[in-house]
């Protein structure tokens, strides 16, 4: 079964933002337009694979649940900065469960 990490650094070299969305076939011009949120580069510093989960999801409230869940499993990593250095989450993993959450909020 295909994972939202398989395109991370595959062969078109998506950063985690743009991972995540191409797990879900969002257009291609989204997918173009998050390569400049990847690597820290989200808003405050947001992991990019949330940021993509936050425009997939399109819901606040959802989203607010989303990271709830999402810094439950990271040690209360949010940031790009804290998942890579002080909780040392790996992106790929960041990625599979940005997606994992996307799809469970998605239903709710």
């Amino acid at each position: 079964m295909k994972q939202a990490s398989d395109f991370f650094h595959a062969e078109d070299n998506l950063n985690c933002a743009q991972s995540v969305l191409k797990y879900f076939d969002a257009p291609a011009a989204q997918i173009a337009e998050f390569k400049a949120f990847g690597g820290g580069r989200a808003p405050e510093g947001l992991c990019g694979a949330l940021y993509a989960a936050k425009a997939l999801l399109g819901d606040d409230r959802k989203f607010a649940e989303l990271c709830s869940e999402f810094a439950a499993r990271t040690e209360g990593a949010l940031t790009c900065k804290e998942l890579k250095g002080e909780v040392r989450f790996p992106c790929p993993a960041c990625v599979n469960l940005a997606a994992t959450l996307v799809e469970k909020y998605k239903e709710k």
